[in-house]
């Protein structure tokens, strides 16, 4: 397996690194902050790269950043990707940003004879160091045939969304949406149960055995329970900035999405409420103060 490039090696990043190396890749890794390649560091097949442009000189790069804004940087400044992928290099982003920016950028790299394509990822840090995300895939066939080999090694499958890769991007957003719309339906009938005393824990034992056997519903109804919300494994903030971008694709789309405003509601009362670095099932905190009148 070849050299690749990882521009931002946080949480996701780092778990994908991770894998990569187990499958035997050679790595070239960037992060705005230093500590998040502290693991990394000194370690066999690993270079830490000064810059962007740098990771992107191994011809194969992801950009797994936390939204539009740290894209936009990484890709389009100076020392960023498009400054350094060579002629034949492929950008993979994995991000979780705007369809709008995905297809800006995809065409700042059309321009300078370059390829991107988007591949956003469902799945949690620990799936990622595992090889076991789901990876939504997008962009000109022969950039995905470059990519693949990579996507193969960190996903237990793929699927493709045809040459746009504004579609990945925007497939992302709205499964994001449905992971933020389980987690606000749980955390209301977990409550509305332990107001009546009945056993929430029970309830999400059998409904996620049963009916809802979705690994979203038995993995984040334990989270919810359990209050588990440090570590994080997808930061509330980032949470409700999906939100708010299905809200801008749905607007964009001339369609409704009521249920996003809820959403977006609930996850500005619990940024504001201090809960931005928490996991984002901490929006159940709020369901249960909005229960018990606090």
């Amino acid at each position: 397996m070849r050299t690749i490039g990882i521009v931002g090696v946080g949480g996701m990043g780092g778990g994908v690194a991770e894998r990569l190396l187990d499958e035997g890749c050679g790595l070239v890794l960037w992060n705005r902050s230093g500590a998040a390649l502290d693991p990394f560091r000194g370690r066999d097949a690993v270079e830490i790269a000064a810059s962007p442009a740098e990771a992107a000189a191994s011809g194969v790069v992801i950009s797994f950043v936390a939204n539009d804004a740290a894209l936009t940087d990484v890709t389009e400044s100076e020392d960023g990707i498009l400054a350094g992928l060579p002629a034949d290099g492929c950008h993979i982003s994995m991000s979780s940003v705007s369809p709008k920016l995905v297809g800006e950028l995809v065409g700042k790299h059309e321009v300078v004879g370059r390829q991107m394509i988007a591949a956003p990822v469902f799945g949690r840090p620990e799936a990622a160091q595992k090889g076991l995300l789901w990876v939504a895939v997008s962009g000109a066939a022969g950039a995905v045939a470059t990519a693949r080999p990579v996507l193969e090694c960190i996903s237990r499958s793929i699927t493709d969304f045809g040459e746009n890769p504004v579609n990945a991007a925007s497939v992302k957003i709205a499964g994001n949406f449905m992971i933020a719309s389980a987690i606000e339906a749980m955390s209301e009938a977990f409550a509305v149960l332990e107001a009546q005393g009945i056993d929430s824990r029970a309830f999400h034992e059998m409904m996620s055995e049963t009916i809802f056997g979705s690994v979203i519903h038995q993995n984040y109804g334990r989270i919810i329970l359990d209050q588990a919300f440090m570590p994080p494994g997808f930061k509330l903030a980032l949470g409700g900035k999906d939100v708010g971008l299905a809200l801008d694709m749905a607007a964009a789309a001339d369609t409704p999405m009521p249920f996003g405003e809820i959403l977006r509601d609930r996850f500005a009362a619990a940024v504001a409420a201090g809960r931005g670095d928490e996991d984002w099932n901490a929006i159940s905190t709020e369901v249960r103060r909005g229960e018990s009148g606090d």
